[in-house]
């Protein structure tokens, strides 16, 4: 079984990634790919710091979970788990055109998301990124280095 720094450190990069790639879609056309990619980047460093406490999970549905094991570690808690569920809110919806009910228009992520909206999810997940990448930097940086609260993000949380 891998270790569990291993774990958050593998999570922790395919967090990166994503995370650059919704910055390099940000400001395009591509609005729903946008917003997919920077949901993806904060749904992995949430899994990167369960990992650090030995929670593994394939859920995607993480705001809740990651409140109740790290309550005490972010004094800012309540604006990251509302960051969190707002890009999870988005789900599939993203990334699929939605036709199950035949009374609505059939919904086309890439024609239906705003600038606006992919605005917000980048500002959103900006905010949610920094704070925890903030604090696996600190939590992996040595083989001994405990787990030390983020600092908030800098800026404010959209919407407040």
């Amino acid at each position: 079984m891998h270790e569990a720094r291993e774990i958050a450190r593998a999570f922790l990069i395919e967090s990166e990634v994503d995370y650059r790639i919704s910055q390099l879609l940000s400001g395009t056309e591509y609005h729903s790919r946008t917003i997919y990619f920077v949901q993806q980047a904060v749904e992995k460093i949430v899994k990167a710091c369960l990992s650090l406490k030995n929670i593994r999970t394939v859920d995607h549905n993480l705001s809740a979970l990651f409140a109740a094991v790290y309550q005490e570690n972010f004094s800012n808690m309540d604006d990251l788990v509302r960051g969190i569920d707002s890009l999870e809110r988005h789900g599939a919806r993203v990334r699929f055109p939605l036709f199950q009910r035949p009374d609505l228009p059939i919904w086309i992520p890439s024609r239906s998301y705003t600038d606006g909206d992919a605005g917000r999810a980048m500002r959103t997940g900006e905010a949610v990124f920094g704070a925890l990448k903030a604090y696996l930097d600190q939590a992996l940086a040595g083989p001994d280095a405990a787990p030390q609260p983020g600092p908030p993000p800098a800026g404010r949380f959209p919407g407040r």
